[in-house]
């Protein structure tokens, strides 16, 4: 993955876009950056079944 984000919602992206986008961008000082990421978080927590943060 690039550094730019799948033309996509966030529960459409795969497994891979997700753990990538996390990687990424976790540290991202970019208030609107770490949301997403905070949204791809949620949605890999979710499709694995582990407890939302």
């Amino acid at each position: 993955m690039t550094d730019r984000w799948p033309n996509k919602t966030t529960p459409e992206f795969t497994d891979a876009e997700l753990a990538a986008a996390i990687e990424q961008h976790q540290n991202d000082p970019d208030p609107v950056t770490r949301d997403l990421v905070a949204s791809c978080t949620r949605e890999w927590e979710r499709r694995h079944g582990l407890p939302q943060t």
